[in-house]
């Protein structure tokens, strides 16, 4: 791009750059934040570092597929560093610390969860696992909890909440998305940074170095396995997934695939003599448990129907309805509302209608 470039920082898979001519990104105070340029590379590395290789293609994969998932995840209302793609190997981002805590969410056990739970891999998991790794290469990012973390100082509590709700969000929606390519969203790792302002956004890559996506009929895997257990075909994997993921991409614009619940409905248009009529827009805000947490109360409705008779209801889920009265209709808003006190996003969905 330009001579003027300085090296900031250089891992395992991208090289992180400042360069003074790209534009600032717009601050949540209206005062413009510093951008990074994101370099991403064909090297390949596994087992900390104990394995290396090169990837042909590896990095314009993993650039042009995090773009695509980081639009998804914006629309959908998750903050990532995100800005836009600059070529095939770069992408703009907001420049941001790294919070030394990686974030890993299992669905299914694979890899390291299978070995240390005695699984068999391939497992479904009943319940989503969240892990939280010290980002740390000389000591092998290991497995840590809360205390630890307290312990380092490397991150508060409420980061660490606003970092493992934003993860669950991330995993509802990739894995509905994923599902629409026939991919089955295994596990994956979060990376999260602090902006200039202090908030947390989502950072780094979601590719196949980071996550494990697998076929949905046949279970083949179409990730760093492949590279990791010498099973052939990497390149190949890499490519087939930009491709099911970029044909499905388009039909991704504007729908609501997790978070706010599948099935929410556009908020329809105000009619211009509502007020006029006397009449005030109104938020109905529908919140339920997620698909991944257990309903005791859920369960004892569906049992007591099916007592009565009503033996076809073989679930139910239990949920809250709020109206809200609005002195006007911002969507954004009343989401802010939704995930700040009505809803519990690590453990609850929601979604609203808006309307008189």
């Amino acid at each position: 791009m330009t001579n003027s470039r300085r090296k900031v920082h250089e891992g395992k898979a991208k090289v992180v750059w400042e360069v003074p001519e790209t534009p600032e990104a717009p601050g949540a105070d209206g005062v413009g934040e510093p951008t990074f340029v994101i370099e991403f590379k064909d090297d390949a590395t596994a087992f900390d570092g104990r394995k290396r290789g090169l990837i042909e293609g590896k990095g314009r994969v993993n650039n042009l597929l995090s773009a695509l998932f980081f639009e998804l995840l914006e629309r959908e209302g998750v903050p990532t560093h995100y800005l836009e793609t600059l070529s095939d190997r770069e992408m703009l981002v907001r420049r941001v610390r790294i919070v030394p805590v990686e974030v890993v969410v299992r669905n299914v056990a694979a890899g390291s969860l299978a070995k240390r739970l005695g699984l068999a891999e391939g497992t479904p998991l009943e319940r989503t696992v969240v892990e939280l790794y010290y980002k740390s290469d000389e000591l092998g990012d290991p497995l840590i909890n809360r205390y630890h973390i307290r312990a380092l100082g490397l991150a508060t509590d409420e980061e660490l909440d606003r970092m493992e709700a934003l993860a669950l969000r991330v995993n509802d929606i990739l894995g509905k998305a994923l599902a629409e390519c026939g991919l089955r969203l295994i596990d994956f790792k979060l990376e999260f940074g602090r902006t200039d302002s202090g908030e947390i956004v989502l950072a780094d890559e979601i590719s196949p170095d980071t996550c494990r996506f697998w076929d949905v009929e046949s279970g083949e895997r179409l990730d760093k396995d492949r590279f990791r257990r010498d099973l052939g075909e990497v390149e190949e994997a890499y490519e087939e997934v930009l491709r099911r993921v970029r044909e499905a991409a388009a039909k991704w614009q504007g729908l609501r695939l997790g978070g706010r619940g599948d099935a929410a409905p556009a908020a329809p248009a105000l009619s211009a003599s509502a007020d006029a009529a006397g009449g005030r827009p109104r938020a109905r805000v529908f919140v339920t448990l997620k698909s991944t947490v257990l309903d005791p109360q859920g369960a004892a409705v569906r049992k007591a129907l099916q007592t009565l008779g009503y033996t076809e209801v073989t679930d139910v889920r239990v949920g809250k309805f709020i109206v809200l009265e609005l002195e006007e209709a911002d969507p954004e808003r009343v989401d802010e509302m939704c995930r700040r006190l009505l809803a519990n996003p690590v453990i609850e969905d929601y979604r609203f209608e808006l309307g008189e």
